[in-house]
């Protein structure tokens, strides 16, 4: 979307705003994720009912997407992707929850690079994957083919995915379901409470640490691609450095998770977070020198997919983090809580790289994306597992 509004000649601050709206869906998913915890679905599968059910909405919404006329119907067009955006991050809730409850302590590490090495790999076919697309049979095939790869998604799920913490037999007790309902909300408020305020210094600095960026972010999202565009490369070569790039990402989730589960997930993260600063100011640097458009297109290419290394890297153990932070009885909420903040930061980041971009240059961009990450980088000391509830453990 980004590459196809850059050539359509919209502004850099058009594109923030944009990309900022996407995000929305993700950053206040907080709001609707206490349903899944209070809505087990057991009889359904419990948490791969959710699953199922979002991803068959984002095909639906994504094959209506398909049929707008975008350029007579822009508005229709923006609600659409961020309906397909609420439905996903829907699904990112259930699933989250899921890994929360399944994985052990020594495991989040290697866990969460799996899992955002996996999220990467798909960005590479539904990004980069959907840009070749687009630029050989146009936008409505391009969202076909991404439906296709939710479809194989879905298939997976429908038969290899188990929720553990469903009983073998549905829960039939001739009980009020409105009585159990409010009991069931009345004990989860309990928990939640417990879990963020009387469970050590932890979960409270955890929502400080979320919303802050994951390192130097100005080469993940919208800022990159404007970026490819005003430097000249064209729709084919976007869609292969988009591949590159995600490939190295996810590629980094996977080194990052283990190195995280081997030598600390603290060290490691503060580490990574320094590393992606270092390809962001040498191509700062260059751009000062030489200007975006004089830079080499080897250089260009080797910075943005080292790049993508060091986030990958940085990007898939964060969650880890968080994992530790989080009391797997309210897992749904309470961990959707630190990535809803954590997407509230990437909205809010996009929004002002675009202001800036386009007031300024992106060399400017560059420079106070690595000078902010001192800032996490100084609460990352405070940063611990939630303590135990005196309180919770008796519940």
């Amino acid at each position: 979307m980004v590459t196809f509004m850059r050539t359509e000649g919209l502004s850099l601050v058009q594109i923030g705003t944009f990309v900022a709206a996407l995000f929305l869906p993700w950053s206040f998913k907080w709001v609707w994720a206490p349903l899944i915890d209070l809505v087990k679905l057991r009889r359904f599968g419990g948490r791969k009912a959710w699953i199922l059910f979002c991803t068959t909405m984002m095909i639906v919404t994504l094959l209506i997407t398909a049929a707008v006329d975008f350029v007579a119907n822009f508005q229709l067009l923006l609600m659409m992707i961020v309906l397909n955006n609420f439905f996903c991050a829907t699904q990112d809730v259930a699933i989250d929850s899921l890994a929360v409850s399944t994985l052990k302590e020594d495991e989040r590490g290697r866990g969460n690079g799996f899992m955002f090495g996996g999220q990467y790999l798909g960005i590479a076919l539904g990004g980069g994957g959907a840009v070749f697309v687009f630029g050989f049979w146009g936008f409505d095939i391009a969202l076909v083919y991404i439906s296709l790869l939710l479809f194989l998604s879905l298939l997976f799920v429908v038969f290899f995915l188990k929720d553990p913490d469903v009983a073998t037999d549905a829960d039939s007790r001739e009980e009020s379901a409105i009585r159990k309902f409010l009991e069931s909300l009345k004990s989860f408020m309990q928990d939640l409470y417990l879990s963020f305020m009387k469970s050590g210094s932890g979960p409270k600095v955890g929502l400080v640490f979320a919303v802050l960026p994951v390192g130097a972010m100005a080469l993940a999202y919208a800022t990159l691609t404007t970026m490819q565009v005003d430097y000249g490369l064209a729709d084919i070569q976007i869609a292969e450095i988009s591949v590159y790039h995600t490939i190295a990402t996810a590629l980094g989730c996977l080194i990052g998770g283990v190195l995280g589960d081997k030598f600390g997930l603290k060290r490691m993260l503060g580490t990574f977070y320094l590393l992606t600063a270092l390809p962001t100011l040498y191509l700062a640097l260059q751009i000062t020198n030489v200007g975006l458009e004089s830079v080499s297109l080897h250089m260009f290419y080797g910075t943005v997919i080292s790049y993508g290394l060091f986030f990958g890297m940085a990007f898939g153990l964060r969650p880890a983090i968080f994992m530790g932070m989080t009391n797997p009885a309210v897992a749904a909420t309470q961990f959707t809580a630190f990535m809803g903040l954590g997407n509230l930061g990437i909205s809010l980041t996009n929004f002002w790289q675009g202001i800036v971009a386009e007031r300024f240059d992106y060399a400017t961009v560059l420079y106070l994306d690595s000078l902010i990450l001192i800032i996490p980088l100084m609460i990352m000391p405070f940063v611990k597992n939630r303590e135990e509830s005196p309180e919770l453990a008796l519940a």
